[in-house]
């Protein structure tokens, strides 16, 4: 009888130090964000000797990452990274660089207008493209890039190569299942929509396309002017 007691003693503590370890693992699990696994952490520095910036946005700012689930996780400061195509967050001297399978969309707050990022526009398109319009009919989306360039320089009769970032951006519109690359251009874009009545529309009320709340209000004119011809 006493033996019996004696070897189910460490066969008790073994079990209890598991069940203390699992709890622990879970409190820290449920503590920690998700952004912080499955992501990749960068440094600061590693752009220092290339001139010009590959980030989308000044300033990092405050936003909303929303995962698969749709979940909403707030952080201090997001940027959109053009030359890895991904988003990124700040942590003090870190930079983590967001999984694009994890996160659906991202919001950030630009000056007191709300940015928001989206992928997956198709299924299998994990682009991140920042949502200027959307709507159940459709989407105009923008696409910033950043290339790395060399270039040389000339420096008291030498020249030397210098890295630099060129960027640029691209638009798109999804619609009917379909994505096409378009430009902010009024006629162009007009002819693209085969829609006389939206180029009276901008001219009546002299639309910039190239600012986005009156891009807002000429696809948002088109939208109503198309349900009703139907």
């Amino acid at each position: 009888m006493n033996k019996q007691t004696t070897k189910s003693k460490p066969n008790l503590l073994f079990l209890l130090a598991i069940c203390m370890l699992f709890a622990v693992q879970l409190t820290f699990a449920q503590g920690d964000p998700m952004y912080n696994s499955n992501n990749e952490v960068l440094t600061e520095q590693r752009y220092s000797k290339v001139q010009g910036s590959p980030y989308l946005f000044k300033d990092w700012n405050k936003g909303n990452l929303y995962d698969i689930k749709d979940q909403v996780l707030p952080h201090a400061s997001i940027n959109f990274n053009g030359e890895s195509g991904l988003l990124e967050i700040k942590e003090d001297e870190k930079l983590i660089q967001l999984n694009q399978n994890l996160y659906n969309r991202v919001e950030i707050m630009v000056d007191g207008e709300k940015n928001v990022f989206v992928n997956r526009v198709t299924p299998v398109d994990l682009t991140y493209y920042r949502a200027v319009y959307q709507s159940d009919l459709m989407q105009f989306l923008e696409k910033f890039e950043s290339k790395l360039k060399e270039e040389d320089v000339a420096t008291y009769g030498a020249s030397k190569s210098r890295s630099k970032f060129v960027n640029k951006k691209k638009y798109f519109i999804f619609k009917d299942g379909k994505m096409k690359e378009v430009t902010r251009n009024s006629k162009k874009l007009v002819e693209f929509l085969k829609s006389p009545r939206l180029k009276g529309y901008i001219k009546k009320n002299k639309l910039n396309l190239k600012k986005d709340e009156d891009l807002v209000k000429a696809l948002a004119y088109y939208e109503s002017s198309v349900l009703k011809d139907k």
